[in-house]
């Protein structure tokens, strides 16, 4: 096991005891916030901006440019494919290099009696400032609408991938799931309020209640 992958294992233990990274995050964590991305007018240039502005923003709110990350790649594993190293995600990297990049598998990540519910998985241990960010949450807000580019994979109409960005020092879980929301969780409730408060009217109208009474 490398030590990337042994780091990675040993954070998730001590800060999301036996939380393994999947969607919904939000439902999958005790505190955690659920933002709506989304603006009326589905599909225009000026919806795929708002989408894009909004994940960036609370991006921001997170990340400061010298905290440490862990990027989390997950694809679904189909026959013998394996992450590339050319992929869309790694190319909005600052000067990667292959040593900087642990593999894994997870089983049964969605499916437990699933044998071919795999999950190939690449994580990457580096600074904020070294990530393109805004090209990868832009590329997340166009999964369900080929051909609208740029894309996860640009060689398919629909993707199975997912991105999980791991603030290593603030101990916080950021993961975008497509143009609708993203999720946002914590080791600690209180590293969210000041999120919460400022970014209130983004919040998920479906889990309002449910996110206001981690902060009463």
């Amino acid at each position: 096991m490398s030590t990337i992958l042994k780091e990675y294992k040993q954070f998730l233990r001590t800060n999301f005891k036996e939380l393994r990274l999947r969607t919904p995050l939000f439902y999958r964590w005790d505190f955690g916030l659920r933002f709506d991305l989304q603006t009326e007018e589905t599909g225009t240039n000026e919806y795929f901006q708002e989408v894009t502005k909004r994940a960036s923003t609370i991006f921001h709110s997170v990340f400061d440019s010298s905290d440490k990350v862990f990027l989390v790649y997950m694809d679904h594993k189909y026959k013998r494919q394996k992450i590339r190293l050319l992929n869309f995600t790694f190319k909005q990297i600052e000067n990667l290099q292959q040593t900087e990049i642990s593999y894994t598998k997870e089983k049964r990540l969605h499916e437990p009696s699933e044998k071919f519910d795999v999950r190939n998985i690449a994580i990457v241990k580096l600074t904020t400032d070294r990530i393109h960010h805004q090209n990868i949450l832009t590329a997340i807000g166009n999964t369900d609408f080929p051909p609208r580019k740029p894309r996860l994979d640009n060689n398919s109409i629909f993707t199975n991938k997912e991105i999980y960005f791991i603030n290593i020092d603030k101990k916080l879980i950021f993961h975008m799931y497509d143009d609708r929301g993203l999720d946002l969780i914590s080791a600690d409730k209180e590293s969210l309020r000041s999120i919460y408060e400022k970014y209130n009217d983004w919040i998920l109208d479906n889990d309002r209640e449910k996110i206001q009474k981690q902060f009463e």
